[in-house]
């Protein structure tokens, strides 16, 4: 007998596959549904609505993303090294399954309060990468506005790209900038 736990973790597995392929606007319940092996209502008994699998599925790439960079952050230095390596895994995320997919593109947007959470604990993550760098710096404002203006600006990029590898140079290029602002190189 499979717990509700498992069928919660399945339908979320299953709802990343289809929600990567097809972005947001064009899956329902029921190709969620049929993707995970159960019916309509057995979905609508683990989830309210497709928001809330939306917002599973998203915490949990994110939670993914964050996890694979902190482990590789142990072995990093200088501090604009752990930046580069930190915005570079973090904002090519999104570009690469949008050029796999393009209809993944919309799962990466601000009105979705999942989205937002993701850009709140790419900030935290940046705040404890920067630890004391801004406050010893002259630039006048604090490490969570720091961390704000940097990951925001990763997000322009993206408008301004045009494949995944301008985005990564773009990146390379913004974080640079950032980094010399601190002194670091």
């Amino acid at each position: 007998m499979t717990s509700k736990r498992e069928k919660e973790a399945l339908a979320v597995k299953c709802a990343e596959e289809v929600f990567t392929r097809y972005g947001y606007a064009r899956t329902t319940m029921g190709d969620i549904a049929a993707a995970s092996g159960m019916s309509r209502p057995a979905l609508y008994l683990l989830f309210s609505d497709k928001d809330a699998v939306f917002s599973k599925v998203i915490e949990e790439m994110d939670r993914r993303t964050l996890d694979k960079i902190r482990s590789a952050l142990r072995d990093i230095e200088p501090l604009r090294e752990k930046l580069l390596h930190a915005c570079t895994t973090w904002g090519l995320h999104g570009v690469e399954l949008a050029a796999a997919h393009p209809d993944a593109a919309d799962l990466f947007d601000l009105r979705f309060v999942a989205v937002r959470q993701v850009y709140g604990r790419f900030q935290e993550l940046l705040v404890a990468i920067l630890g004391d760098a801004v406050a010893k710096s002259d630039l006048g404002v604090t490490t969570e506005e720091f961390a704000t203006t940097l990951t925001y600006g990763m997000r322009g990029l993206r408008y301004a790209s045009s494949s995944v590898d301008d985005m990564k140079r773009m990146i390379e290029v913004h974080v640079e900038a950032y980094a010399r602002a601190l002194g670091s190189r």
